[in-house]
C-alpha cells in the first residue's frame, strides 16, 4: 500500500510546479485563458444552436457574429457620444477654473474667513515647463522617444492578442465537448465524485456571477446616465458609464459618480441648489433600484463575498495582471471560496480536528477507504469466481428440485 501522505506531498508538488511553469508563460498563457472563459461563456448559447440542428461550426459563427453586431452598434452609437462629451468636458475647463476663482473660492474665504487664495493656471504652467527643461535633458528626451518607441511595439502585440483570443475561443468552442471528456477522463476514479460536485458548484457560482453581477453593473450604469441626461447633465452618460463599472466594488460606483456628478453640477450650472438636489435623487434612486430589484433578483447570495473579500480581490487582480486581472479577479475569488468551502469541511471531518470518527468512502466503486483515529485503510474489494461458481450450482440445483416437484 502507498503512503498516502507522500503521494498527496507528491500531488501538491506537481501542483505547485505547473503553476510556477504558468507564472512563467503568463504572457502566452493569458490569451489562452482569455479565449477559454470566452468559450465557456458562449457555450451554453452554441449548445442551444447545435441542438435546434445546426452544424457546430455555423452555431460558432453565428454566436460570434451576433457578438460582433452587437459590439459595432454600440460603438457606431456611443464613441460619437462619448466623444462629444469629452469635448465639451475639455472646452469647460477654462469655465470651471473662472468659477472657481471667482465663485468658488471666494465663497470659501468669507465663509471660513480665509485668506484669499486664487488658482493661476499661467503660473501653473510656467511651472510645469520649468520643471521639464530642468530635470528632463537630451538623453531624456531620447529615454522618452525610445519608451514611446517600445510602447508602440506593446500595443501591435496588445492588438495581435485582441485578434488570436476570438481564434482560439472559435477553435475552443468547436472541441469543447471533447475537451470537457477529455479533463474527465484525467480525474482518478476514487475521486471522480467528489470533484466534480466542486465543478458543479463552481460552475453554478460562475453562473450567477456571469449572470448577475455584470447585470447589475449595466443596468445601473443605465440608470446613472439616463438620470442625469435627464436633469440636463451635458457629461452625464460618461458619468453614469464610469459609475456602473465602478459599481463592481460594493459603494465605489456610488461614491465616484455621485462625487463626479456634483463637480461637474458646479462646473454646468454653478451653485444651483436644485440641480444638485437632482443629482442626490438620481443617485439614491440608483441605490434602490440596486438594493431592492437588482441584487435580490439577480444576485441573491448565490456569489458569498464580502464587501471587503470584494475590494481584497479587485485589487489583487490589479496587481497581478492589470485592467484584465480586475475583470476577472471575482469569478475567480468565487471558485477559491467555494474551494476552501469543501477544504473547511474536509478538514472538519479530518483528524487533526479532533472527531475521533470513521469514515468510509467510495464503496460503489470495488474499494473502500476507511479512515479512523487509529487507522487509515485502503481495501480494494473483488468477487471471488469459486464463490460465484457455488452460488451458480446452487441456484441450478433448486431449479432440479422445482422441476421434479410436478
Amino acid at each position: 500500500m502507498v503512503d498516502r501522505t507522500s503521494r498527496r506531498i507528491f500531488i501538491l508538488a506537481a501542483i505547485a510546479f505547473i503553476l510556477w511553469v504558468l507564472y512563467l508563460l503568463k504572457p502566452v498563457v493569458l490569451p489562452f485563458i482569455g479565449a477559454f472563459l470566452i468559450a465557456y461563456l458562449f457555450s451554453p448559447l452554441v449548445d442551444k444552436l447545435h441542438r435546434i440542428g445546426l452544424p457546430r461550426w455555423v452555431s460558432i459563427s453565428v454566436v460570434f457574429i451576433g457578438i460582433g453586431v452587437v459590439l459595432t452598434w454600440a460603438m457606431w452609437y456611443l464613441v460619437p457620444l462619448v466623444w462629444k462629451q469629452l469635448m465639451y468636458a475639455k472646452t469647460s475647463i477654462p469655465a470651471g477654473m473662472h468659477w472657481v476663482n471667482y465663485t468658488f473660492l471666494p465663497w470659501l474665504s468669507h465663509t471660513f474667513n480665509l485668506v484669499p487664495m486664487e488658482i493661476d493656471t499661467e503660473q501653473m504652467s510656467s511651472a510645469i515647463m520649468d520643471y521639464i527643461q530642468t530635470n528632463y535633458s537630451a538623453d531624456s528626451i531620447q529615454a522618452v522617444v525610445l519608451k514611446v518607441a517600445q510602447s508602440g511595439l506593446n500595443f501591435i502585440q496588445i492588438g495581435g492578442t485582441i485578434i488570436l483570443i476570438p481564434i482560439i475561443a472559435f477553435y475552443f468552442l468547436l472541441d469543447w465537448e471533447r475537451m470537457l471528456d477529455s479533463f474527465r477522463r484525467l480525474i482518478p476514479r476514487p475521486y471522480e465524485k467528489a470533484t466534480l460536485n466542486i465543478v458543479s458548484e463552481c460552475h453554478s457560482v460562475l453562473g450567477a456571477f456571469v449572470k448577475g453581477q455584470f447585470l447589475v453593473m449595466f443596468l445601473l450604469g443605465v440608470v446613472y446616465a439616463v438620470g442625469l441626461q435627464m436633469i440636463g447633465l451635458e457629461v452625464g452618460l460618461i458619468i453614469g458609464m464610469i459609475a456602473g463599472l465602478a459599481s463592481i466594488i460594493p459603494y465605489l460606483g456610488f461614491a465616484v459618480g455621485i462625487i463626479a456628478a456634483v463637480i461637474a453640477t458646479l462646473f454646468q450650472f454653478g451653485l444651483d441648489w436644485t440641480h444638485l438636489a437632482l443629482v442626490v435623487v438620481v443617485f439614491m434612486v440608483g441605490q434602490m433600484v440596486e438594493g431592492y430589484i437588482l441584487q435580490p433578483f439577480l444576485l441573491g447570495d448565490k456569489i458569498g463575498l464580502s464587501p471587503v473579500a470584494v475590494v481584497f480581490a479587485v485589487l489583487a487582480g490589479a496587481q497581478l495582471a492589470g485592467f484584465l486581472g480586475m475583470l476577472i479577479a471575482l469569478p475567480v475569488a468565487a471558485v477559491i471560496v467555494v474551494l476552501l468551502r469543501h477544504v473547511r469541511e474536509y478538514y472538519e471531518k479530518s483528524r487533526v480536528y479532533g472527531h475521533p470518527q470513521v469514515v468510509i468512502e467510495n464503496t460503489d466503486i470495488g474499494s473502500v477507504s476507511i479512515e479512523s483515529e487509529q487507522i487509515d485503510i485502503d481495501i480494494e474489494v473483488k468477487n471471488h469466481p469459486a464463490k460465484n461458481l457455488q452460488e451458480t450450482e446452487k441456484s441450478s440445483k433448486i431449479e432440479s428440485i422445482d422441476n421434479k416437484e410436478p
